[in-house]
């Protein structure tokens, strides 16, 4: 059975990137950078530190 654990969608909005991360533990969280490195960095850290106890 698969189960959905996190859902993400990233945007780009006025020079600066968007990510909009939505899960079942951490509720819906936005982050933004000017660059899609650092955007995405924020994301696997926060993903990353919500499923470490999992």
């Amino acid at each position: 059975m698969e189960e959905l654990l996190v859902h993400f969608d990233i945007f780009s909005e006025n020079a600066k990137f968007i990510a909009k991360v939505k899960s079942e533990m951490g509720g819906l969280r936005e982050f933004s950078a000017r660059n899609i490195d650092k955007l995405m960095e924020q994301v696997i850290i926060d993903v990353s530190e919500e499923f470490e106890n999992i």
